[in-house]
Protein backbone atom coordinates (compact mmCIF):
# COMPACT_ATOMS: atom_id res chain seq x y z
CA UNK A 1 0.00 0.00 0.00
CA UNK A 2 2.96 2.31 0.66
CA UNK A 3 3.74 2.72 -3.05
CA UNK A 4 0.20 4.02 -3.63
CA UNK A 5 0.48 6.51 -0.79
CA UNK A 6 3.77 7.78 -2.21
CA UNK A 7 2.18 7.93 -5.67
CA UNK A 8 -0.73 10.01 -4.36
CA UNK A 9 1.51 12.39 -2.42
CA UNK A 10 3.79 12.87 -5.41
CA UNK A 11 0.82 13.62 -7.68
CA UNK A 12 -0.60 16.05 -5.12
CA UNK A 13 2.79 17.78 -4.86
CA UNK A 14 2.96 18.19 -8.64
CA UNK A 15 -0.52 19.70 -8.61
CA UNK A 16 0.47 22.21 -5.93
CA UNK A 17 3.66 23.05 -7.84
CA UNK A 18 1.48 23.76 -10.86
CA UNK A 19 -0.96 25.88 -8.89
CA UNK A 20 1.74 28.09 -7.34
CA UNK A 21 3.98 27.98 -10.44
CA UNK A 22 7.03 26.94 -8.44
CA UNK A 23 9.20 26.82 -11.56
CA UNK A 24 8.29 29.19 -14.36
CA UNK A 25 7.97 27.57 -17.77
CA UNK A 26 7.33 24.07 -16.37
CA UNK A 27 3.84 22.68 -16.98
CA UNK A 28 3.37 20.71 -13.75
CA UNK A 29 -0.25 19.90 -14.61
CA UNK A 30 0.91 18.11 -17.74
CA UNK A 31 3.62 16.34 -15.73
CA UNK A 32 0.99 15.25 -13.22
CA UNK A 33 -1.01 13.41 -15.84
CA UNK A 34 2.11 12.04 -17.51
CA UNK A 35 3.06 10.44 -14.20
CA UNK A 36 -0.50 9.13 -13.74
CA UNK A 37 -0.22 7.63 -17.24
CA UNK A 38 3.11 5.92 -16.45
CA UNK A 39 1.70 4.44 -13.23
CA UNK A 40 -1.15 2.88 -15.18
CA UNK A 41 0.69 1.97 -18.39
CA UNK A 42 3.48 -0.11 -16.84
CA UNK A 43 1.46 -1.92 -14.16
CA UNK A 44 1.41 -5.70 -14.23
CA UNK A 45 -1.39 -7.85 -12.77
CA UNK A 46 -2.99 -4.78 -11.21
CA UNK A 47 -6.78 -4.65 -11.63
CA UNK A 48 -9.36 -7.43 -11.61
CA UNK A 49 -9.31 -8.02 -15.35
CA UNK A 50 -5.65 -7.41 -16.11
CA UNK A 51 -4.69 -11.07 -16.40
CA UNK A 52 -7.75 -11.82 -18.50
CA UNK A 53 -6.48 -9.40 -21.12
CA UNK A 54 -2.87 -10.50 -20.73
CA UNK A 55 -3.83 -14.14 -21.31
CA UNK A 56 -5.59 -13.10 -24.50
CA UNK A 57 -2.47 -11.21 -25.54
CA UNK A 58 -0.16 -14.18 -24.98
CA UNK A 59 -2.83 -16.62 -26.25
CA UNK A 60 -2.78 -18.65 -23.06
CA UNK A 61 -6.50 -18.31 -22.37
CA UNK A 62 -8.95 -21.17 -22.89
CA UNK A 63 -10.97 -20.93 -26.11
CA UNK A 64 -8.70 -18.17 -27.37
CA UNK A 65 -10.48 -17.71 -30.70
CA UNK A 66 -13.86 -17.24 -29.03
CA UNK A 67 -12.46 -14.86 -26.39
CA UNK A 68 -10.59 -12.81 -28.99
CA UNK A 69 -13.48 -12.63 -31.47
CA UNK A 70 -15.87 -11.26 -28.87
CA UNK A 71 -13.67 -8.18 -28.48
CA UNK A 72 -14.47 -4.97 -30.32
CA UNK A 73 -12.69 -3.97 -33.53
CA UNK A 74 -10.21 -1.40 -32.16
CA UNK A 75 -9.22 -3.66 -29.26
CA UNK A 76 -8.42 -6.41 -31.77
CA UNK A 77 -6.23 -4.04 -33.78
CA UNK A 78 -4.16 -2.99 -30.74
CA UNK A 79 -3.90 -6.57 -29.48
CA UNK A 80 -2.83 -7.88 -32.89
CA UNK A 81 -0.19 -5.17 -33.21
CA UNK A 82 1.09 -5.92 -29.67
CA UNK A 83 1.37 -9.60 -30.61
CA UNK A 84 3.03 -8.85 -33.96
CA UNK A 85 5.84 -6.82 -32.38
CA UNK A 86 6.00 -9.23 -29.42
CA UNK A 87 5.48 -6.46 -26.85
CA UNK A 88 2.29 -7.46 -25.07
CA UNK A 89 2.39 -4.56 -22.62
CA UNK A 90 1.71 -2.22 -25.53
CA UNK A 91 -2.02 -2.87 -25.18
CA UNK A 92 -2.01 -1.51 -21.63
CA UNK A 93 0.25 1.40 -22.60
CA UNK A 94 -2.06 2.37 -25.47
CA UNK A 95 -5.29 2.10 -23.47
CA UNK A 96 -3.77 3.92 -20.49
CA UNK A 97 -2.63 6.73 -22.76
CA UNK A 98 -6.07 7.15 -24.29
CA UNK A 99 -7.79 7.19 -20.90
CA UNK A 100 -5.40 9.58 -19.16
CA UNK A 101 -4.88 11.89 -22.13
CA UNK A 102 -8.60 12.35 -22.79
CA UNK A 103 -9.36 12.94 -19.11
CA UNK A 104 -6.51 15.46 -18.93
CA UNK A 105 -7.61 17.41 -22.00
CA UNK A 106 -11.21 17.63 -20.79
CA UNK A 107 -10.28 18.63 -17.23
CA UNK A 108 -7.79 21.19 -18.55
CA UNK A 109 -10.34 22.98 -20.72
CA UNK A 110 -13.54 22.68 -18.70
CA UNK A 111 -12.83 22.23 -14.99
CA UNK A 112 -13.25 25.24 -12.70
CA UNK A 113 -10.60 23.69 -10.43
CA UNK A 114 -7.96 21.50 -12.06
CA UNK A 115 -6.69 20.12 -8.73
CA UNK A 116 -10.11 19.12 -7.39
CA UNK A 117 -11.12 17.41 -10.65
CA UNK A 118 -7.83 15.52 -10.80
CA UNK A 119 -8.15 14.34 -7.19
CA UNK A 120 -11.73 13.20 -7.85
CA UNK A 121 -10.52 11.20 -10.85
CA UNK A 122 -7.76 9.60 -8.78
CA UNK A 123 -9.56 9.06 -5.49
CA UNK A 124 -13.06 7.86 -6.30
CA UNK A 125 -12.68 4.15 -7.10
CA UNK A 126 -15.19 4.28 -9.96
CA UNK A 127 -12.69 6.30 -12.01
CA UNK A 128 -8.88 5.77 -12.07
CA UNK A 129 -8.77 2.51 -10.10
CA UNK A 130 -11.69 1.25 -12.16
CA UNK A 131 -9.75 1.89 -15.36
CA UNK A 132 -7.25 -0.75 -14.20
CA UNK A 133 -10.00 -3.37 -14.54
CA UNK A 134 -12.73 -2.44 -17.03
CA UNK A 135 -10.11 -1.38 -19.54
CA UNK A 136 -12.12 -1.46 -22.77
CA UNK A 137 -15.13 0.27 -21.30
CA UNK A 138 -13.09 2.94 -19.58
CA UNK A 139 -11.47 3.87 -22.87
CA UNK A 140 -15.01 4.29 -24.22
CA UNK A 141 -16.02 6.34 -21.15
CA UNK A 142 -13.00 8.61 -21.62
CA UNK A 143 -13.89 9.20 -25.27
CA UNK A 144 -17.46 10.08 -24.23
CA UNK A 145 -16.08 12.42 -21.55
CA UNK A 146 -13.88 14.14 -24.13
CA UNK A 147 -16.82 14.40 -26.55
CA UNK A 148 -18.29 17.08 -24.26
CA UNK A 149 -16.38 19.60 -26.38
CA UNK A 150 -18.54 18.60 -29.36
CA UNK A 151 -21.71 18.69 -27.28
CA UNK A 152 -20.89 22.20 -26.11
CA UNK A 153 -19.99 23.46 -29.59
CA UNK A 154 -23.08 21.84 -31.16
CA UNK A 155 -21.03 19.64 -33.50
CA UNK A 156 -23.40 16.69 -33.82
CA UNK A 157 -21.38 14.86 -36.48
CA UNK A 158 -18.17 15.05 -34.41
CA UNK A 159 -20.08 13.85 -31.34
CA UNK A 160 -21.58 10.90 -33.22
CA UNK A 161 -18.16 10.07 -34.62
CA UNK A 162 -16.80 10.02 -31.04
CA UNK A 163 -19.53 7.62 -29.96
CA UNK A 164 -18.83 5.50 -33.04
CA UNK A 165 -15.14 5.25 -32.08
CA UNK A 166 -16.04 4.55 -28.43
CA UNK A 167 -18.40 1.79 -29.62
CA UNK A 168 -15.44 0.04 -31.26
CA UNK A 169 -13.75 -0.09 -27.87
CA UNK A 170 -16.86 -1.14 -25.95
CA UNK A 171 -20.36 -1.71 -27.32
CA UNK A 172 -22.02 -0.19 -24.26
CA UNK A 173 -20.99 3.26 -25.57
CA UNK A 174 -24.34 3.41 -27.40
CA UNK A 175 -25.85 4.23 -24.01
CA UNK A 176 -24.13 7.62 -24.20
CA UNK A 177 -25.98 8.76 -27.33
CA UNK A 178 -28.55 10.89 -25.40
CA UNK A 179 -25.73 12.98 -23.90
CA UNK A 180 -25.74 15.37 -26.86
CA UNK A 181 -29.32 16.44 -26.13
CA UNK A 182 -28.89 16.65 -22.36
CA UNK A 183 -26.89 19.87 -22.76
CA UNK A 184 -30.00 21.69 -23.97
CA UNK A 185 -32.38 19.97 -21.58
CA UNK A 186 -33.90 22.37 -19.06
CA UNK A 187 -35.13 20.52 -15.98
CA UNK A 188 -36.78 22.00 -12.91
CA UNK A 189 -36.27 21.03 -9.29
CA UNK A 190 -39.25 18.68 -9.32
CA UNK A 191 -37.76 16.76 -12.26
CA UNK A 192 -34.53 16.10 -10.39
CA UNK A 193 -36.47 15.03 -7.30
CA UNK A 194 -38.51 12.57 -9.39
CA UNK A 195 -35.40 11.18 -11.13
CA UNK A 196 -33.66 10.74 -7.78
CA UNK A 197 -36.45 9.05 -5.83
CA UNK A 198 -37.84 6.96 -8.69
CA UNK A 199 -34.33 5.59 -9.18
CA UNK A 200 -34.42 4.20 -5.64
CA UNK A 201 -37.52 2.09 -6.31
CA UNK A 202 -37.57 1.38 -10.03
CA UNK A 203 -35.56 -1.80 -10.48
CA UNK A 204 -38.51 -3.72 -11.97
CA UNK A 205 -39.40 -0.87 -14.35
CA UNK A 206 -35.78 -0.62 -15.50
CA UNK A 207 -35.62 -4.38 -16.03
CA UNK A 208 -38.58 -4.37 -18.41
CA UNK A 209 -37.41 -1.19 -20.13
CA UNK A 210 -34.14 -2.90 -21.04
CA UNK A 211 -36.03 -6.03 -22.05
CA UNK A 212 -38.19 -4.21 -24.59
CA UNK A 213 -35.88 -1.40 -25.76
CA UNK A 214 -32.41 -3.05 -25.86
CA UNK A 215 -33.07 -6.79 -25.34
CA UNK A 216 -29.51 -7.70 -26.43
CA UNK A 217 -28.32 -6.32 -23.07
CA UNK A 218 -30.66 -8.58 -21.06
CA UNK A 219 -27.85 -11.09 -20.67
CA UNK A 220 -26.09 -8.66 -18.30
CA UNK A 221 -29.18 -8.34 -16.11
CA UNK A 222 -30.12 -12.01 -16.08
CA UNK A 223 -26.61 -13.20 -15.20
CA UNK A 224 -26.44 -10.62 -12.38
CA UNK A 225 -22.68 -10.38 -12.68
CA UNK A 226 -21.04 -8.56 -9.75
CA UNK A 227 -22.73 -6.87 -6.81
CA UNK A 228 -23.51 -3.44 -8.28
CA UNK A 229 -21.15 -1.46 -6.05
CA UNK A 230 -23.72 -1.26 -3.24
CA UNK A 231 -21.59 0.56 -0.65
CA UNK A 232 -20.29 3.07 -3.16
CA UNK A 233 -23.79 3.55 -4.54
CA UNK A 234 -24.99 4.61 -1.09
CA UNK A 235 -22.26 7.26 -0.98
CA UNK A 236 -23.30 8.62 -4.36
CA UNK A 237 -26.95 8.55 -3.37
CA UNK A 238 -26.06 10.68 -0.34
CA UNK A 239 -24.14 13.07 -2.61
CA UNK A 240 -27.14 13.15 -4.93
CA UNK A 241 -29.50 13.97 -2.07
CA UNK A 242 -27.48 17.06 -1.11
CA UNK A 243 -27.16 18.09 -4.76
CA UNK A 244 -30.96 18.25 -4.95
CA UNK A 245 -30.69 21.52 -3.00
CA UNK A 246 -28.25 22.99 -5.54
CA UNK A 247 -29.73 22.04 -8.90
CA UNK A 248 -30.86 25.56 -9.81
CA UNK A 249 -28.15 27.59 -8.10
CA UNK A 250 -26.55 28.49 -11.44
CA UNK A 251 -29.47 29.35 -13.68
CA UNK A 252 -28.36 30.05 -17.21
CA UNK A 253 -25.06 28.18 -16.79
CA UNK A 254 -25.37 25.48 -19.45
CA UNK A 255 -22.23 23.65 -18.37
CA UNK A 256 -23.38 23.31 -14.77
CA UNK A 257 -26.85 22.29 -15.91
CA UNK A 258 -25.33 19.59 -18.13
CA UNK A 259 -23.00 18.22 -15.44
CA UNK A 260 -25.67 17.94 -12.78
CA UNK A 261 -28.30 16.52 -15.15
CA UNK A 262 -25.83 13.91 -16.40
CA UNK A 263 -24.96 13.02 -12.80
CA UNK A 264 -28.59 12.42 -11.84
CA UNK A 265 -29.29 10.39 -14.98
CA UNK A 266 -26.23 8.25 -14.26
CA UNK A 267 -27.29 7.84 -10.64
CA UNK A 268 -30.78 6.82 -11.79
CA UNK A 269 -29.35 4.10 -14.07
CA UNK A 270 -27.03 2.86 -11.34
CA UNK A 271 -29.69 2.88 -8.61
CA UNK A 272 -32.43 1.27 -10.65
CA UNK A 273 -30.27 -1.53 -12.04
CA UNK A 274 -28.11 -2.18 -8.97
CA UNK A 275 -30.07 -5.35 -8.00
CA UNK A 276 -28.94 -6.94 -11.28
CA UNK A 277 -25.20 -6.85 -10.65
CA UNK A 278 -22.79 -4.29 -12.05
CA UNK A 279 -24.76 -3.60 -15.25
CA UNK A 280 -26.32 -0.46 -13.76
CA UNK A 281 -23.03 0.77 -12.35
CA UNK A 282 -21.24 0.35 -15.66
CA UNK A 283 -24.07 1.86 -17.67
CA UNK A 284 -24.33 4.84 -15.35
CA UNK A 285 -20.62 5.59 -15.62
CA UNK A 286 -21.07 7.27 -19.02
CA UNK A 287 -23.05 9.98 -17.22
CA UNK A 288 -21.59 9.96 -13.69
CA UNK A 289 -18.10 10.59 -15.12
CA UNK A 290 -19.12 14.26 -15.42
CA UNK A 291 -19.01 14.40 -11.61
CA UNK A 292 -15.30 15.10 -12.21
CA UNK A 293 -16.33 18.49 -13.63
CA UNK A 294 -19.40 18.96 -11.45
CA UNK A 295 -17.79 19.05 -8.00
CA UNK A 296 -15.64 22.17 -8.64
CA UNK A 297 -18.81 23.93 -9.84
CA UNK A 298 -20.62 22.92 -6.65
CA UNK A 299 -17.78 24.13 -4.43
CA UNK A 300 -17.92 27.47 -6.22
CA UNK A 301 -21.55 27.89 -5.13
CA UNK A 302 -20.98 27.29 -1.42
CA UNK A 303 -19.43 29.88 0.85
CA UNK A 304 -16.13 29.32 2.67
CA UNK A 305 -14.58 28.13 -0.58
CA UNK A 306 -11.03 27.91 0.74
CA UNK A 307 -12.05 25.77 3.73
CA UNK A 308 -14.12 23.53 1.46
CA UNK A 309 -11.18 23.05 -0.89
CA UNK A 310 -8.90 21.90 1.92
CA UNK A 311 -11.65 19.65 3.25
CA UNK A 312 -12.11 18.14 -0.22
CA UNK A 313 -8.36 17.48 -0.45
CA UNK A 314 -8.57 15.51 2.82
CA UNK A 315 -11.71 13.63 1.80
CA UNK A 316 -10.14 12.61 -1.51
CA UNK A 317 -7.07 11.25 0.27
CA UNK A 318 -9.29 9.33 2.70
CA UNK A 319 -11.25 7.87 -0.23
CA UNK A 320 -8.01 6.86 -1.92
CA UNK A 321 -6.69 5.03 1.15
CA UNK A 322 -10.10 3.56 1.97
CA UNK A 323 -10.33 2.06 -1.53
CA UNK A 324 -6.99 0.33 -1.03
CA UNK A 325 -8.03 -0.93 2.39
CA UNK A 326 -11.31 -2.33 1.01
CA UNK A 327 -9.28 -4.22 -1.58
CA UNK A 328 -7.24 -5.93 1.13
CA UNK A 329 -10.48 -7.29 2.60
CA UNK A 330 -11.35 -9.16 -0.59
CA UNK A 331 -11.03 -12.91 0.13
CA UNK A 332 -10.28 -13.76 -3.52
CA UNK A 333 -7.99 -11.08 -4.98
CA UNK A 334 -6.86 -7.64 -4.01
CA UNK A 335 -7.17 -5.86 -7.36
CA UNK A 336 -4.44 -3.28 -6.70
CA UNK A 337 -2.01 -4.70 -4.16
CA UNK A 338 0.77 -5.56 -4.62
CA UNK A 339 1.60 -3.04 -7.31
CA UNK A 340 3.92 -4.65 -9.85
CA UNK A 341 5.96 -3.00 -12.58
CA UNK A 342 5.98 -4.77 -15.95
CA UNK A 343 9.75 -4.60 -16.49
CA UNK A 344 10.51 -5.81 -12.95
CA UNK A 345 8.15 -8.80 -12.86
CA UNK A 346 8.96 -12.40 -13.76
CA UNK A 347 6.10 -13.32 -16.12
CA UNK A 348 6.79 -17.04 -15.73
CA UNK A 349 5.33 -16.92 -12.24
CA UNK A 350 1.96 -16.09 -13.78
CA UNK A 351 1.84 -18.79 -16.45
CA UNK A 352 -1.39 -20.76 -16.30
CA UNK A 353 -2.06 -24.07 -18.03
CA UNK A 354 -4.68 -23.68 -20.78
CA UNK A 355 -6.18 -27.12 -20.15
Amino acid sequence: MLIYILFYLFVFSLLLFGKYKVIKGVNFYWLTYFFIFLFSAFRYDVGYDFMYYYKILDKSIKYYDNMFNRLEFLNKIIINFSQDINFLQLYFIATSFLIVFLIYKTVKFYSKDFIISTLIFLSFPIFYFNSFSIIRQFVAISIVFYSFKFVKSKKLFSFLLSIFIAFFFHKSAVLALPIYWIYRLKLKNIHFIIIYFVGLFSSEIAYYAVKFIIPEYMVYLEKRIGVGGDKLLIIFQIIGFFLLFLVNKKKGDNNYNFYITSFFIGLFIWSSLSPYGHAGFRGGLYFIVFFILLLPEVLEIIKEKKLLKYTTYCICFIFFVFTLWIGTQNPHKDPNIPYRVYFLTDKNEFKIDKR
